[in-house]
């Protein structure tokens, strides 16, 4: 399991956002720390194949994420920096919801949802309407459906943004419980978010 960043640049008109960054991943939490606008979301866009590259190429196991996309889609979760959250739908149903959108297997769904709820720990609320959650909740739930279908690279964009203290230490808890066997890429500007569980850390600044 390697995923590999390999002399990536993006450019925005005359903007350069990205100046040839290279990195190689495996198994373990890596931590991606820059202040607001050092390209951390640019990169993290681009690794989820969300955007394009003006150059270089992320490769996943030794192959080019744009000749097997489908694939590699299958083997990723991401919880974006801000991503859209169904008050109406009780936990449960929000996880089905996006099981089905993974094309995770039918007979499968079930037994995933247990797990994941297990795992970021709101078995017991997993009945209750998101829009009751609170905010170290919600995230909870969101990492929750970046777990379906056991994937091997989880991306978090700023997971702990707009958390309280206790909060944003049960999350890295929970990151941590998830790490096995798959990598882990946070970004963050936030240093105690990773320097206690993260394996390396990745300085990006200035798109470099």
């Amino acid at each position: 399991m390697q995923l590999e960043i390999k002399n990536i640049y993006k450019n925005y008109g005359k903007v350069q956002a990205l100046k040839g960054v290279s990195m190689e991943l495996n198994a373990g939490v890596y931590g991606l720390l820059g202040p607001n606008g050092a390209g951390k979301s640019t990169l993290i866009q681009i690794i989820t194949g969300n955007l394009a590259a003006s150059d270089g190429e992320v490769c996943y196991d030794g192959k080019s994420i744009k000749k097997d996309e489908k694939n590699y889609k299958r083997h990723l979760g991401y919880v974006p920096q801000s991503q859209g959250i169904y008050d109406s739908f009780t936990a449960k149903q929000f996880l089905e919801y996006m099981a089905i959108l993974k094309d995770v297997e039918k007979k499968r769904i079930p037994e995933q949802i247990a797990s994941v709820l297990e795992v970021v720990g709101l078995t017991e609320v997993k009945d209750r309407k998101l829009g009751g959650f609170s905010g170290g909740m919600r995230q909870r739930i969101l990492i929750g459906q970046a777990l379906l279908g056991n994937p091997e690279i989880v991306i978090l964009d700023e997971p702990t943004a707009g958390l309280d203290p206790k909060e944003r230490i049960r999350i890295r808890n929970f990151i941590s419980k998830i790490a096995e066997n798959k990598i882990v890429l946070i970004a963050t500007h936030v240093v105690s978010d990773v320097e206690s569980i993260a394996k390396e850390i990745i300085l990006l600044g200035g798109g470099t």
